[in-house]
């Protein structure tokens, strides 16, 4: 994960667990003014003390009742901070990993910087519009059930003319990937070049490695419509080549939608982009066939 996305949403975490916190002493100021909230409470605190020296074992249902009859007397919540996430208690880790909630804020972050900030679902597609119905479906069927597999086959690159639809599909596809709490970084042939081109031309060594940490580290990356970028050769085919290779090494799935057919991978960019690309043993490449679209709506 990117250290700049897992800096901001650890950010928003602890600031939920910030607020949390300050409600529930704000809150327990208040019940304190009531004398005999503050008498229980003390009682209950001993009582623990207590029964942790000797090895007792005690539930302080009774005193527990009364405390919470009064705070609802005094129209208070309660006194313990209440976590946005109870399973982590807003730390955004449990036993050493990521928890849900860290996910899904990531996952925010990352839909947002990406500019796919809305996406899609595979049930609402309408393969009515497909020239080819059930060719289509069966593509968007074999999509989804790779979508909630182990990914075997850690390349997809599905190929089509403009209009056919890849951008849908994969905003379906991430949508499904982001459902099943994968970290998921979407981008566009031409933003992942920007960044490419910028990293070849800074001297800054921490900024040359933070525009490329995103899509070596990724769990899932998704790169939309490749071919389509400002391409310079020499920059884009030793950076892309870098991207692909490290992440086929580490397994790290990746989703690529293109104009550019399979036969012309290797002339438009070289056999080193196109090897890892249609390698049969880690790859599955797909062609959706089909007149534009948006002209039919």
């Amino acid at each position: 994960m990117n250290q700049k996305i897992t800096e901001k949403a650890l950010e928003e975490i602890n600031r939920r667990k910030i607020t949390a916190e300050n409600l529930a002493l704000q809150n327990k100021i208040k019940a304190f003014e009531n004398k005999d909230f503050k008498e229980i409470y003390q009682s209950y605190v001993n009582s623990m003390i207590e029964d942790a020296k000797n090895g007792v074992v005690n539930d302080y249902k009774e005193l527990k009742n009364k405390m919470q009859n009064l705070l609802n007397e005094m129209k208070i919540s309660s006194i313990e901070p209440q976590y946005f996430c109870s399973k982590c208690n807003d730390t955004g880790y449990i036993d050493g990993k990521f928890c849900q909630c860290f996910i899904e804020i990531a996952n925010e972050i990352l839909k947002t910087e990406s500019g796919f900030a809305k996406l899609e679902d595979f049930e609402s597609s309408n393969f009515d519009l497909f020239d080819d119905k059930i060719t289509t479906q069966k593509i968007y069927t074999k999509m989804k059930q790779w979508c909630n597999s182990n990914f075997n086959k850690t390349l997809i690159y599905i190929s089509g003319g403009t209009g056919a639809g890849k951008t849908h599909l994969v905003k379906c596809m991430a949508n499904e990937l982001i459902k099943n709490n994968h970290l998921v970084c979407l981008t566009t042939s031409f933003a992942i070049n920007q960044d490419f081109i910028k990293s070849y031309t800074t001297k800054d060594l921490e900024k040359k490695q933070s525009l490329l940490s995103k899509y070596l580290q990724s769990e899932i990356l998704i790169i939309d419509d490749l071919g389509t970028e400002i391409r310079q050769p020499f920059i884009t085919n030793n950076y892309l080549y870098q991207i692909l290779n490290e992440r086929k090494v580490k397994k790290l799935p990746t989703l690529i939608t293109s104009n550019l057919k399979i036969a012309d991978l290797q002339d438009y960019y070289d056999e080193r982009i196109s090897s890892r690309i249609i390698d049969k043993s880690s790859s599955i490449c797909l062609n959706l066939e089909q007149q534009d679209l948006r002209l039919k709506k």
